[in-house]
């Protein structure tokens, strides 16, 4: 009777995990689907201006999820473009165990790597070229005013977050 009691709460909590898991990547899709990266860049930097009291530097880190962001799908077509060379050099990704397969991702995570950090080299010296400086002295273009649809956005948060706890 103990054994079969566990069995079944593994399973809801197994099965609560799953639903979490769905719950935060759905939230996170709708909201990247529906907010622009420069408004979601903007949303953060004003959501962690508190912590410039604290020297955080709250620019640069909205800016590292800014271009973290926009790097995304670059990076996908990048992997995909790699896989399908390789898989045309005859390198197999779907047959062995879970073991054989992720080492035979490695001829693919390697120039990946070696790709974005070039990327990303070429990024902070065009950043560099343009006399970008950080926060410092920055204005905006359009400014952001908290409104009556902010404030009802936290209490759909911690609703979605608590039935994700409940789960």
């Amino acid at each position: 009777m103990g054994v079969r009691g566990g069995e079944g709460r593994g399973l809801r909590l197994a099965a609560s995990l799953v639903a979490r898991i769905l719950l935060l990547v759905g939230a996170a899709g709708l909201l990247t689907a529906t907010t622009s990266p420069l408004a979601l860049s903007d949303g953060v930097e004003d959501l962690l201006s508190p912590l410039k009291k604290l020297r955080l530097p709250v620019h640069e880190v909205a800016m590292m999820m800014s271009i973290a962001l926009r790097f995304v799908p670059t990076l996908a077509e990048e992997a995909d473009r790699i896989r399908k060379a390789q898989a045309a050099r005859g390198a197999d990704f779907s047959e062995g165990g879970l073991w054989r397969r992720a080492r035979a991702m490695l001829p693919v995570l390697v120039p990946l790597t070696i790709g974005a950090f070039r990327r990303a080299d070429e990024l902070a010296e065009a950043m560099e070229s343009r006399g970008y400086r950080g926060g410092e002295g920055r204005t905006r273009y359009r400014e952001l005013h908290f409104g009556p649809r902010d404030g009802l956005a936290p209490v759909v948060a911690v609703l979605v977050v608590a039935v994700a706890v409940s789960l």
